[in-house]
């Protein structure tokens, strides 16, 4: 190899360090922040806690928890597809197991929407007040709305990574058909998760119990209609809320 070629070999070499070296600067500030979003909401609902001396809102950290699950396996499945230490045919098999974790997980982020009603069922006013004149309850809400904003902000940046491997891998159609079939499978799993109350892992351990009463489910057609209509609403917001972001992210680029 001449020296010419040499030096051009080296500066793409250099290039290609730079800009990954950013790529994991810029993940590391983004999860830096969204921890400390989570915690903050988890603080004042402990202050909270302290405040009014009843145990409420207990249930948040985990439902904060397991809004992080899907980002974390993103950036696992991040990871293994830019590795290079196995096979291909390894790592696409790790790949796919974590990607269906990922995807009976991903509704648990932009299910934080919906703890939004939780401030309306547990906060008590005093007798005589007009509850939205008393400040105690914009604290109760502004802890589920920043859950809400960190929830969905969880939810983009995990489905963002993935798009982003879909598309270098599949081209940008295929991409986007991705990115609105998660969406939107996503968005009857949070309606599953509020009103049936089914987990995540029930997938995984009662499966056949729980086909069958989504088959019967969707037979009814009252509860169908109530599932279409939340579905659609929360699917809205969703793909909104992705396409706002990822709109920024292409500016900036």
């Amino acid at each position: 190899m001449t020296s010419s070629k040499w030096r051009v070999v080296s500066n793409e070499m250099e290039v290609t360090l730079v800009l990954r070296m950013k790529h994991v600067q810029s993940r590391i500030v983004i999860l830096g922040i969204l921890c400390v979003f989570s915690l903050a909401c988890l603080l004042l609902a402990s202050y909270i806690r302290e405040y009014t001396g009843r145990n409420v809102y207990s249930f948040l950290r985990w439902d904060m928890f397991l809004a992080w699950v899907p980002v974390v396996c993103a950036l696992l499945i991040e990871c293994i597809y830019w590795g290079r230490w196995t096979s291909r045919g390894i790592r696409v098999l790790i790949m796919s197991l974590l990607g269906l974790i990922w995807l009976a997980f991903y509704p648990n982020s932009a299910y934080l929407i919906t703890d939004m009603l939780h401030p309306f069922v547990h906060y008590k006013p005093a007798a005589g007040m007009r509850f939205t004149h008393d400040i105690e309850f914009w604290h109760h809400l502004l802890v589920f709305f920043s859950a809400a904003w960190v929830g969905i902000m969880l939810g983009i940046y995990s489905l963002y990574i993935l798009h982003s491997l879909v598309s270098r891998s599949f081209g940008t159609i295929t991409s986007w058909l991705f990115v609105s079939v998660v969406l939107a499978l996503s968005s009857v799993g949070i309606y599953i998760g509020r009103f049936i109350r089914w987990n995540s892992w029930d997938l995984l351990t009662m499966p056949g119990i729980r086909i069958q009463e989504l088959y019967q489910m969707l037979l009814d057609p009252v509860r169908l209609h109530h599932l279409s209509s939340f579905s659609l609403l929360i699917f809205a917001i969703s793909i909104f809320s992705y396409g706002c972001v990822y709109c920024f992210t292409f500016i900036r680029k």
